[in-house]
């Protein structure tokens, strides 16, 4: 899964003056999660599941386990692109103040996995925690997120 996902974005040998655009990583990108992306699911009161996220057009993620139902879960509801946001599990956490990342991932993660781990946040509170199979694999999923929420915003 990993190389999978690193081929959309080059090789991790690339040079500066290699280094693709925003728009071309933001391109395969799209390309790979129109396929579907996995990663592990954690819920406060859930057990640990793995999903797939998929883009929809126009604009809708949609969220299915792989090894189980998830169309109960409220956290892996169809979601519009264009009101989600991420953060890393590094990143401040808005709800608490002097903490990082999410109450859930601070109860139910290993703080040395924290780099492959991060948040999509949608409206209403809404907070998906994803665990990623390796730290190189979430950075390339938070930018790819992040470059896919902001042309979201712009249309």
């Amino acid at each position: 899964m990993g190389n999978e996902l690193c081929a959309c974005f080059g090789e991790g040998g690339q040079i500066d003056n290699d280094t693709p655009s925003d728009s071309k990583l933001l391109q395969r990108f799209k390309a790979k999660l129109k396929q579907g992306l996995q990663c592990t699911k954690i819920s406060k009161d859930r057990p640990q599941t793995e999903i797939k996220i998929v883009l929809h057009e126009p604009g809708t993620l949609k969220f299915s386990g792989v090894d189980k139902d998830v169309s109960g879960d409220p956290e892996c509801a169809d979601e519009q692109i264009s009101v989600m946001g991420i953060r890393q599990a590094t990143d401040p956490d808005p709800h608490m103040a002097h903490f990082a990342g999410s109450q859930v991932l601070r109860d139910n993660l290993d703080p040395r996995q924290a780099m492959k781990a991060f948040i999509l946040e949608g409206p209403n509170k809404k907070m998906i925690n994803l665990v990623a199979k390796s730290d190189a694999e979430a950075q390339l999923m938070i930018t790819g997120f992040k470059l896919l929420f902001a042309e979201a915003r712009k249309e």
